[in-house]
């Protein structure tokens, strides 16, 4: 299989505050390439819960490219490839917000949430969470740590398709009676509740 496994860490509750991104790079089912940047939020705002769960403080990114800067680095491994994370609704958020803000349109890719996946590949574990599942896998790494998570959310998808014998992302939607979500240029990632609530709001105008 081929697929990028990446992690956001963000400095507020705000999708477009990433302070660190890591991803994994799979290719034929061997990690080939691991990375990591430290981004400079716009605007340079941090809450302190978030920190206290990354660690990242803003005199360490104060100086750190904006995310727009990374993008020609980051859409390689990303356009036209099967892009997972664990909670992929938040990351894949954050990676389509942050682009938004800066007026680039998300290049076309598949996604698929790691979390929901493993709730179905092992309904007896107690927790789902990358650290609880990564712990019952026997997968080591350091959790909130943008690079590790990428890592320990990659070797996670790899067992479980080990564990079920499957080779491709094909199979992992038939097996689990999963499909990939997909992203493309002009997307709208506005929940459908909030997309009713603005319609009736503009109707009321």
């Amino acid at each position: 299989m081929d697929f990028t496994a990446i992690d956001f860490e963000t400095a507020t509750s705000s999708f477009t505050s990433a302070c660190s991104l890591g991803w994994c790079v799979v290719r034929d089912n061997e990690i080939v390439e691991r990375k990591e940047i430290l981004i400079r939020p716009e605007p340079f705002e941090f809450n302190k819960n978030n920190i206290r769960i990354h660690g990242i403080k803003p005199e360490m990114v104060e100086d750190k490219p904006t995310f727009d800067q990374y993008w020609d680095v980051l859409r390689p491994d990303i356009e036209n490839r099967v892009v997972i994370a664990h909670n992929a609704s938040f990351d894949i958020r954050v990676l389509c917000s942050t682009l938004r803000m800066y007026g680039i349109e998300p290049p076309e890719f598949r996604y698929l949430c790691t979390v929901k996946l493993s709730q179905k590949a092992y309904p007896e574990l107690e927790s789902h969470k990358l650290n609880k599942l990564c712990d019952a896998l026997g997968i080591r790494f350091h959790h909130h740590r943008a690079y590790d998570d990428a890592y320990a959310c990659a070797m996670a998808l790899l067992r479980m398709a080990d564990d079920y014998s499957l080779e491709n992302f094909s199979e992992i939607e038939e097996c689990f009676d999963m499909k990939c979500g997909e992203i493309y240029p002009g997307i709208d990632l506005t929940p459908k509740s909030k997309r009713r609530a603005k319609t009736k709001g503009e109707k009321n105008k």
